[in-house]
This record gives structure tokens, sequence and C-alpha cells, in this order.
């Protein structure tokens, strides 16, 4: 039974739609106005737009030349402005003058496209494109267009080649044609299995040679922090300690500089002297054994002016069972005499300590859950003024056009001026960079905010197998900010980490460095 003609079905074609509209209508980009009804053709970068152009007054055979040149391509190509030569009653364009650099009049002339050479030209401290020609010579320059052959187009080739194969065995088989098709396609395919190859090595090298370019820079030694000369055994401790603060400052009503006030009294005092307690250090530590013990249903009444803290202190350290090869149980009978007569390296383990235990109090960890709060609705609310700020930008990136089309209307479809063009654009995008900044600024805060809140601790940047572990620490301004942790490997002889610092020149090798391991 024949199918009716009207229900037969159109195979599709083979040909895909074409992306191009013969008529676009009006569109703004990059600030030019594309006007494909009342634009004028530039005859360099044909493009119809609604640019000042210089148009030729030349007359041939009693016919005026028809050609435009818009004033970017006239300035950049020719070195000529266009609202000069606009006022010239004879002025002729460079096709008339047989100066055409443009790509189809060069081939006509058997020369290659140059492509775009502005910016060569004015490194060259020339003035224009055509200044360049006459310079290093019309030949000189020759476009060639480089095409990019990704692993994912050679694979579609591989695939092509064997389906071919497989298309060839089949007529063979059935036409018994012969072996010449099948073998071109053999060696087609092989040489599509190479070019995979190639490319995926080109890739490895590629990859290698990143990793081998990305350098860690040597650091210094640090030796001194917030303006305190330090033990350079002591860092660690040091910034461990800084960084406590730094993080739970508020929960402890530390006031500004105190932290920094207390390290100072540790190392500059402990090392001549020990004829007195540390004004600063033990009501610090009072402070957190109050905190403690509170958690701990302990009544203690704590005065810096007796022994009680110091043997709570020892209490607590042996209830932890931590330290008690560096603090035995019987330091804490004699009274605190033997506060006094440690080391300022041996009191900053016990500030430490008490830092430490501190952290699993329960008002500790409220404080750090409040802030872990704060912290989310922090970065929901700047988040939304990112948003916010991307959707006006995109409003304003709309109106920059729609005022522009706006202003080309008004004139009746006279293009304006460049000076205008420009003065329109510059108002523009003005308020357009306003609003991308305040994005960027949005965006930065949530950037911050997606690391975990200051009272939730610090992570290192990054830790490589080799023993080294890169930071960031809040308790560290200087830069660039980056500190670098040398825990040595287990073969080392030495017990001591080390803590490198780097110059700012350095920022951006680190960085890199960052990237590269990241």
């Amino acid at each position: 039974m024949a199918l009716d003609a009207s229900k037969r079905t159109k195979k599709p074609s083979g040909k895909k739609p074409s992306k191009r509209k013969t008529n676009p209508g009006v569109r703004v980009v990059g600030g030019r106005i594309y006007d494909s009804s009342n634009g004028k053709c530039c005859h360099q970068c044909r493009q119809k737009t609604m640019d000042f152009v210089a148009s030729c007054k030349a007359v041939k055979n009693n016919k005026q030349c028809k050609l435009n040149i818009c004033h970017t391509c006239l300035l950049n190509r020719y070195g000529e402005r266009a609202q000069e030569v606009a006022t010239l009653s004879d002025w002729h364009c460079p096709k008339c003058r047989g100066l055409c650099n443009c790509s189809f009049c060069r081939k006509e002339k058997g020369l290659e496209p140059t492509g775009i050479l502005s910016h060569r030209a004015k490194a060259s401290g020339l003035s224009s494109v055509s200044e360049l020609l006459q310079v290093e010579g019309d030949d000189s320059f020759a476009y060639v267009k480089k095409e990019d052959v990704s692993i994912e187009d050679v694979a579609n080739e591989h695939n092509k080649a064997a389906g071919k194969k497989k298309k060839a065995l089949n007529k063979k088989t059935k036409a018994n044609l012969d072996d010449v098709s099948i073998e071109d396609v053999a060696n087609e395919n092989s040489k599509a299995a190479g070019k995979i190859k190639k490319a995926k090595a080109t890739n490895e090298v590629k990859e290698e040679e990143i990793l081998i370019e990305a350098k860690l820079p040597i650091g210094i030694s640090l030796t001194n922090v917030a303006g305190i000369d330090i033990p350079i055994e002591e860092t660690g401790n040091l910034l461990q300690f800084l960084e406590f603060c730094s993080a739970f400052g508020e929960a402890l009503d530390l006031k500004e500089g105190q932290a920094e006030s207390i390290v100072s009294e540790l190392f500059s005092c402990g090392r001549s002297t020990r004829r007195q307690p540390y004004c600063s250090v033990i009501p610090v530590m009072i402070q957190l054994l109050e905190l403690i013990s509170h958690d701990r249903d302990m009544s203690l009444s704590l005065s810096a002016t007796d022994s009680t803290w110091f043997s709570s202190l020892g209490e607590c350290l042996l209830q932890s069972g931590v330290l008690s090869d560096v603090f035995p149980p019987e330091t804490f009978t004699s009274g605190v005499s033997e506060y006094t007569k440690m080391d300022a390296s041996t009191r900053l383990k016990l500030l430490n300590f008490l830092c430490d235990e501190s952290l699993s109090t329960l008002a500790m960890r409220n404080f750090i859950e409040t802030k872990s709060v704060e912290s989310e609705a922090q970065r929901r609310e700047a988040k939304e003024k990112a948003a916010a700020a991307k959707e006006k930008e995109k409003q304003l990136r709309q109106k920059m056009q729609g005022d522009l089309v706006k202003a080309h209307m008004e004139r009746n479809g006279a293009p304006l001026s460049i000076e205008e063009h420009h003065a329109i654009l510059s108002q523009i995008k003005a308020e357009v960079k306003e609003a991308h900044d305040k994005m960027l600024e949005a965006k930065g805060m949530i950037s911050r905010k997606r690391q975990r809140c200051d009272a939730a601790g610090t992570d290192p940047i990054l830790l490589n197998d080799d023993g080294l572990v890169l930071w960031k620490l809040k308790c560290f301004e200087e830069e660039p900010k980056f500190l670098l942790q040398d825990l040595g490997t287990f073969g080392d002889l030495s017990p001591h980490e080390k803590w490198l610092a780097f110059k700012p020149e350095q920022k951006q090798e680190v960085e890199k460095y960052i990237s590269a391991k990241g």
C-alpha cells in the first residue's frame, strides 16, 4: 500500500543552519553601534557601523569613489584622523592612492593579508600599520590562521577513520571491491592514532613544564614577630599563642595589643631577670584557669598574690596527662617560686596548654557556634549584595546600549561625531565601573566568608609531602603575609621545626607556586 505523499517525511539535510543573520538590525558591541540598514561600511574592516567615517572625494570616470574608512581603521592603519580629513575637499582614500593594506587589496597585489599589526606598529614607535609596512617591507608580514587541534578533534577524526574502514570492509564483502581503499583508510586510521598520541604527549610535557617552573622562593628565618625578637625554636609556639588571641580575644575580652604585650614581657624580661612575676602573663593564665574550672564544676578562688593559681595549674596538667615529661607533678608542690625559675619558653608552653584546654569548655564552644552563625549570615548578605550589584551592572550595560542607539536615532540616522560618541560612553562607563567595583567587593566578601570563621581556627593554604606547610595567619600582617613552616622529614636530625617568611617582592612567586600546586 502506497503512502500518501503529504505524509512522507523529508530527510534532514546534512547542512547545519547558518548562525549568521542577513539582517541583524541594530546592535551595540564594545561601544560600537552596528546597524545593517543605516550604517556605513568601512572598506578596511568591512563592518557596517554608525562610527564616524571619512568618505573619499576622488572622482574617476565622472564617478565619485564610494569608499568609506571608519575613524579607528584610518588612525590605526594609516595614521590619519577622520575628522581632519573629512574637512578636506580633495581627500582621496588609501585605495585611490594605491596605499590600501586591507586583505582584499593586498590579495589583488599578490600579497598575503597582514592581520592585526596596529599593536606591533605602536610598539615599534611608528604611527600606523602603513608606516610599518613601508619600513619593514610589504612582503614582510603574512597572516596565517592558527588551527588549534585538540585531543577531542583528533579523536573525532580517529572515529571517522574507523567508520570509513568499517564501511569499506562491508563494501568489500558485498561487492568484492579492490583493497586499495581499505589500505588508505587504515593508513588514515594510523595517522589519527599518532596525532592522538602526540597531542597527549604535548599536554603531558606542558604539565611537567608548569611543575618545573613553579618553585617556592627561598624564605628568611622568622626571628622577629610584631617587633619582638624571639628564639628560632620558639617561633611556632609564639605564633600559636598569637593566633589563639587573634581568634578568641573577643571571648576573653583581651584589649588591642595585649597579646603582643604578653609576648614582649615573656621574651624581653625572661632572659635577664626573674625577680618579679609577670604582670600581664599571670592574669591571663588565671582567667583561662577560671574558665576551665568553671566548666569542670570546680569552685576556685584564684589570686596572683598567692600560689593557689600555680597549684591549680599543676592539677589541671595532671588531669590532662600532657607535658608530664616537661612538668613532673612535684614542680607545682613547691609553690610559685618554681614558676619564677622558669624561662620564657617554659612559661609559653604553660600558656599554650591553658589556651588549648580552654577550647573544650562550654563557653568557648558557644562562642565558636555564635561566630559561625554570624559568619554564615554575613556570607549570605555578601552573596545578595553581589547578585544585586551584578544585576545593576547588567542593567547599566543595557542602558549604555540603549542610550547610544537613542542618540543615534535622535540625529535621524546621522553618525555621531567621535567626541559625542566618547562623551556618552565615558558617562555611562563610569556608572558601569562603579557597579562593577561594588560587585567585585561583594564577591571578595563572599570569598573571605567561604573560609571558616575566625573562631573556628586557621587552616593551612598548602601542605606538601616534603614537610612544607604554607600558612596565612591572622596574627601576621607583614607583607606578603605568607609564612612557611618546615617540619622537616623523618630522616632529619634536627628536632625543631623552622618558620620562614618572604620578602614583599617574592609575593608573586609564592602565589604562582600556590596556583600551580593547588
